[in-house]
């Protein structure tokens, strides 16, 4: 089991490579590919599935009292899969694959909590991804920075046109705005591919910094190599949310350490220099990079699909059903060339590539209020148990961990941040495992009572 979760996120990153490779430079049929991940999942849900019922004598009351956030998971669950039929009542390929997006990630964080644990299986999955995440970027950020992007990409089945994505084709190595490529590794996209960055690097940090085994100045310089690839791959994505995140989780990774790690001995003037750094890198982006990271159009246009978010709300309150916009939206179209259609409010209005580019509003649109409400259940309880985790442990490890968490959800504030399944789906299983012993052990105690 070890080996096949580590494997499993070590391949993760490389997906769209992989694929791209066999389908585009090979010209194999790679569709029993598009799936892989979440079949993996699947199996490993209905394997811990049999095992807790062998358990708990085949009695899902015991399995599900006083757990409360597998309770609250399987109602999201269901409430997603009446919306996967409501309010069209047929099955649409959009809707099958934002329930994709919606769910998976939530049962890997079920299957993380009944997998094998221990601190020693998270050091393992983490370091895995991490070396992963590492070759990655020692070979394709050199070539993005001084090679022949296009003679080099044909190389591995890239496509010529420089876009963000093409339904059924070959992706390119990397998208083209404002006069230069934005970077995106092996990902589908540019702002994947920093959000996963952005995440990793919390794990890494909280990993090393754990170690007792490596002396401080030899941690000191395994993080600043790494960061001397992930600062410039985030930079050169050109994403104003990842970059916002990334600094975001430096703040938040300090502030958890001097709390929980060195019992606030770390001055609070050092916190308020961090601070103040924290904005220089936004300065200096502004001022030599306004043309990339500054585009009063597309703030314009995502204030402008909020509004409509609100009003198609407002409409129709009961909810449109998964699928109804964001990149599922999508499917069968190129995202930057999709065809243009009508979204139902009581002004009835023609929308072109409708994203409201917040993951909650996305939620609120498709599944009311009550599918909003169990989700945003889900990510308290989540938050609450991984904070009360840190400060029982008091460990590097924690810190890391709820770092890339609370990274995560801000990000999700500005873009579809829990879309890409190798940061959703690693970072939730990396989540179930840790917490599963105070979720499990609560559980036994409100079993007994």
């Amino acid at each position: 089991m070890r080996i096949l979760i580590g494997s499993f996120l070590f391949l993760l990153p490389l997906h769209a490579f992989l694929v791209t490779l066999l389908k585009c430079k090979y010209w194999l049929d790679v569709s029993f590919l598009r799936f892989w991940k979440e079949l993996i999942i699947l199996g490993l849900l209905i394997t811990v599935f049999i095992e807790q019922l062998i358990k708990n004598k085949y009695s899902l009351s015991t399995i599900y009292k006083g757990n409360y956030l597998l309770g609250t998971i399987t109602a999201f669950t269901f409430s997603s899969l009446v919306y996967l039929w409501f309010p069209f009542f047929e099955l649409r390929a959009a809707s099958v694959l934002w329930f994709r997006y919606d769910v998976i990630f939530l049962l890997a964080l079920v299957v993380g909590l009944y997998i094998a644990k221990g601190k020693e299986n998270i050091s393992f999955y983490i370091r895995t991804l991490c070396i992963s995440t590492f070759g990655i970027l020692s070979i394709f950020l050199p070539w993005y920075l001084f090679g022949d992007i296009s003679a080099l990409a044909a190389s591995f089945g890239y496509s010529a046109e420089v876009s963000t994505y093409t339904a059924n084709s070959c992706i390119s190595f990397a998208q083209w705005v404002e006069g230069q490529y934005r970077f995106q590794g092996t990902f589908g996209g540019p702002i994947r591919f920093s959000v996963f960055l952005t995440i990793v690097y919390c794990l890494f940090s909280g990993y090393i910094l754990s170690r007792t085994n490596i002396q401080a100045n030899h941690k000191y310089a395994l993080l600043g190599v790494f960061a001397l690839l992930v600062i410039p791959s985030i930079f050169f994505s050109y994403s104003k949310t990842s970059l916002l995140g990334f600094l975001f989780a430096l703040w938040v990774f300090v502030y958890l350490s001097r709390r929980f790690v060195y019992g606030k001995k770390i001055s609070k003037r050092f916190i308020q220099w961090l601070s103040g750094a924290i904005f220089l890198p936004l300065i200096a982006v502004a001022v030599f990079k306004a043309e990339l990271f500054l585009h009063l159009w597309a703030v314009i246009n995502r204030w402008d699909n909020l509004s409509k978010s609100v009003e198609m709300f407002f409409y129709n309150p009961i909810g449109y059903g998964l699928g109804i916009a964001g990149p599922a939206s999508q499917i069968g179209n190129s995202i930057e060339s999709a065809g243009s259609w009508q979204i139902a409010t009581s002004n009835t209005s023609v929308v072109h590539k409708f994203l409201p580019e917040n993951w909650y509003v996305q939620i609120l649109l498709e599944q009311w209020i009550v599918g909003f409400s169990l989700f945003i259940s889900i990510l308290l309880i989540i938050g609450y148990t991984l904070w009360k985790k840190v400060r029982k442990q008091k460990d590097y490890l924690g810190v890391g961990i709820l770092t890339a968490f609370l990274a995560l959800c801000f990000m999700a504030n500005f873009t579809h941040a829990f879309e890409e399944a190798a940061t959703s789906y690693s970072l939730f299983l990396i989540i179930g495992i840790y917490i599963s012993s105070d979720i499990l052990k609560q559980k036994w105690k409100n079993t007994q009572n």
